[in-house]
C-alpha cells in the first residue's frame, strides 16, 4: 500500500509523529512512500506505511519515558543532598553560636546576647555616617537616626529604660 500525506495527516499518531520530525526533516512525497530529507545535512529516510509512524512514535516515548525516569531520580537525590546540606547548616550555626557564648565574658553570656551583639554590629554597619550612600539632606537625616538609635542601644546596654525609645519611635510616625 502506497503511503501519502493524506494518510499520514488522518491518523493522529502518523501526524504527531511526522510533525515531530519535520523539525528536522524535509517531507517530500513520492510515488509509494514519504522520503524525509534532514536539514542540515544529505540524510534520508524513507517512510513506506503508517507503521514505520507509529513504530517513530513508540521510540520516542520510551525515550521520554527513561529521560523522565532519570530526572526523577536526580530529583530526589538532589532533594536529599538539600535537606542534609540544611541540617549541616543549622548544626553548624547551632555550634557557633554555642561557642560564641562559651567564648564571650568567659562563658557567661547566653545565645540571646549573642544574637544582640551580632545585631548591634549590622546596625554599626548599616546607620554609621561612614558608611551612609546619599548626599546632601538624606546623609544628615541617616546621620540623625544613627545617633538617636546608637544612643537607644548605649541606653540598653547599661540597663536604662526604654520609655524614651518609644516616645522617638511614636515622634517618628507622626
Amino acid at each position: 500500500m502506497a503511503l501519502s500525506l493524506r494518510d499520514v495527516r488522518c491518523d493522529p499518531i502518523a501526524n504527531h509523529a511526522l510533525n515531530e520530525l519535520m523539525h528536522h526533516y524535509t517531507v517530500a512525497q513520492e510515488k509509494s512512500r514519504l522520503v524525509l530529507t534532514k536539514k542540515s545535512g544529505g540524510m534520508k529516510l524513507f517512510l513506506n506505511n503508517l507503521d514505520d509512524l507509529h513504530q517513530w512514535n513508540f521510540m520516542r516515548n520510551q525515550q521520554m519515558v527513561k529521560e523522565i525516569e532519570r530526572l526523577h531520580v536526580l530529583l530526589t537525590t538532589t532533594n536529599q543532598k538539600r535537606e542534609s546540606w540544611k541540617v549541616r547548616a543549622l548544626m553548624a550555626e547551632t555550634q557557633l553560636l554555642e561557642a560564641t557564648a562559651k567564648n564571650s565574658n568567659g562563658g557567661r553570656q547566653n545565645v540571646s546576647d549573642v544574637r544582640y551583639a551580632s545585631l548591634r554590629r549590622y546596625l554599626a554597619k548599616r546607620l554609621h555616617p561612614d558608611f551612609a550612600s546619599g548626599e546632601g539632606i538624606e546623609k544628615v537625616v541617616r546621620n540623625e537616626i544613627f545617633k538617636e538609635v546608637w544612643n537607644e542601644i548605649n541606653r540598653l546596654d547599661q540597663g536604662v529604660s526604654t520609655t524614651s525609645f518609644a516616645a522617638a519611635r511614636s515622634s517618628w510616625a507622626a
